[in-house]
């Protein structure tokens, strides 16, 4: 009875943080101290370390997001029941949006790069190129706002001292993200993310 209340109470909350997520998104706001929105620019696959032609390299790698973290982390976060219950059903529903966006994204990732670098290119080149770039920048633009309003959700949930924590775990998540797509690129003969022989990893699905 009581885990029935629980979940009720639950869904009650995702529901009032779901009608104003559209509202605090258009503002770039979120979640309690001012810290939600597109705040982790990893998280929406907005790496600056890895903005690159995604037509060449195909998608950057994104880092794992706020919600998946949260969970990861609950015990340091010291959530509570229903803040777990919540944000285990945010990530549901996050994951179950990216999964095919993320097989998309995979299924567009070259094999290869150009050998003398994106200006020496043939013609075919160029138009295998630019058609990446338009089937892949609108599937990553999806993710993006996908996971910019978890977060927003994931946030609203949490206090002040939990929002700043989560940060730093968000924090730590990007910098391991991007030092492991250098060290990726460099293996394969990027150069750090140069015109290697092969594009970078694949996002992760969390």
């Amino acid at each position: 009875m009581q885990l029935r209340i629980k979940i009720a109470l639950t869904f009650s909350v995702m529901a009032l943080v779901g009608i104003s997520s559209v509202s605090h998104a258009q503002r770039g706001g979120g979640g309690r101290g001012g810290r939600g929105g597109q705040r982790n620019d990893a998280n929406n696959g907005n790496n600056d370390n890895v903005s690159q032609d995604i037509g060449v390299t195909g998608a950057p790698p994104m880092a794992t997001p706020v919600a998946a973290l949260a969970i990861e982390h609950a015990a340091d976060l010291k959530l509570t029941d229903s803040q777990n219950l919540a944000i285990s059903a945010i990530r549901f529903s996050q994951d179950s949006a990216n999964r095919p966006r993320l097989r998309t994204l995979d299924s567009l990732r070259p094999t290869s790069r150009p050998a003398n670098g994106p200006n020496d290119l043939s013609a075919e080149q160029r138009q295998v190129i630019e058609e990446r770039r338009a089937a892949i920048a609108p599937v990553l633009e999806a993710v993006r706002e996908t996971n910019a309003e978890a977060r927003i959700k994931v946030m609203a949930l949490l206090d002040s001292d939990q929002q700043k924590r989560a940060a730093e775990f968000e924090d730590e998540a990007r910098k391991k993200t991007e030092e492991d797509f250098k060290r990726k690129a460099r293996s394969e003969g990027g150069g750090g993310g140069g015109m290697g022989r092969r594009g970078g990893g694949r996002p992760p699905e969390d």
